[in-house]
């Protein structure tokens, strides 16, 4: 039995985007022991999925105290205890070349080694070195890129049909949102949801854009709005909230916007049963192409930021609108020609 080791250390919309590699290589190496090794903070999204046989997470501290002096040694101990399992491939599946990812790939002991690296650039220990795909294919989509990682073993078709992004809520998160629904006085696809939480403000839609889409959202298809945001202040250096810009918005809101400052379990199942979502290119907005009813991303200034071409939505029912540099400048009616769509 082969098995093969995949290290993944980004956050949770690129490891949703590996999720269509996951299972191409479990497709094509069925009798294949497959696992994955990554953060606490992302690895819960490959939690009991039929194509991962074994799911290594570590803690990753955001602050140096004795709870991150824990954090360290319990990192070592799942690294050895990997290491030990003397995998026959491993892969450092970053979507660039990364020194820190490929130190702790070769630390695993993999007989084969596949990491990306720059071109002309010999890694020592790299047995099966990828050229980094933005020196030669760019505005290539980061699940392909992931793909590209197959190369050495597997002979890949130029016309290769990529299984969707996978993801599927736990019972618990839906009957949480089923119970908000029920509390909202609302049913399944009888509205759509708007995501605040841009970190950059050009990102972020104006509080009329979001208004205006919500009145037209019920005009045209008796949809209210669910309004989504992190919970917190923007000056908390961790984890940033929206509750300024939300508040701001609710303060004259209409009867057609419902609020939910809620933890992501909730904001995902409420996600899971909308007719539609919007969100900027984040994390949510990858949750949400996931989702039955798929999400329309925005994006905006992308020749300083990530753009579409390699960081959009996928999925049948998903889709992106793209700002030359801000979300803003497309006006309050924007939204307009997709939400007819619905």
């Amino acid at each position: 039995m082969i098995k093969i080791i995949i290290l993944k250390r980004d956050k949770l919309g690129d490891l949703l985007l590996t999720t269509p590699m996951l299972q191409l290589l479990k497709k094509l190496y069925p009798k294949s022991k497959l696992a994955v090794v990554a953060p606490e903070s992302s690895a819960w999204i490959l939690k009991n999925v039929s194509f991962i046989d074994q799911l290594y997470s570590y803690p990753q501290p955001k602050s140096f105290n004795l709870k991150s002096i824990a954090s360290i040694f319990i990192q070592l101990f799942i690294f050895l205890k990997i290491r030990i399992e003397h995998y026959d491939i491993g892969i450092a599946a970053g979507g660039e070349y990364s020194p820190r990812a490929i130190k702790r790939l070769l630390w695993l002991k993999a007989k084969k080694t596949i990491a990306f690296v720059p071109r002309n650039i010999p890694i020592k220990g790299i047995t099966d070195p990828v050229i980094e795909p933005s020196h030669i294919k760019k505005g290539r989509h980061e699940s392909k890129r992931m793909v590209e990682l197959l190369n050495p073993i597997i002979k890949l078709k130029e016309r290769l049909t990529l299984p969707s992004i996978y993801f599927k809520p736990p019972q618990e998160w839906l009957k949480k949102a089923q119970f908000f629904l029920t509390e909202s006085q609302l049913q399944k696809e009888q509205y759509i949801v708007f995501g605040l939480g841009a970190r950059r403000e050009k990102k972020q839609a104006s509080k009329e854009q979001i208004i205006e889409t919500a009145i037209f959202a019920y005009k045209k298809h008796k949809l209210k709005t669910i309004l989504v945001w992190t919970p917190g202040g923007k000056n908390n250096k961790n984890y940033p909230g929206d509750d300024e810009i939300a508040y701001d918005i609710l303060k004259n809101s209409p009867k057609e916007i419902i609020p939910l400052r809620a933890p992501l379990d909730l904001t995902i199942g409420v996600i899971w049963y909308a007719k539609k979502s919007i969100f900027h290119d984040s994390g949510l907005m990858h949750f949400a192409s996931a989702s039955p009813g798929g999400v329309i991303g925005l994006f905006a200034d992308t020749t300083i930021t990530p753009n579409p071409d390699q960081w959009g939505p996928l999925g049948l029912k998903s889709s992106y609108i793209e700002a030359k540099k801000s979300i803003k400048e497309l006006g309050i009616t924007f939204l307009h020609e997709e939400i007819s769509r619905l």
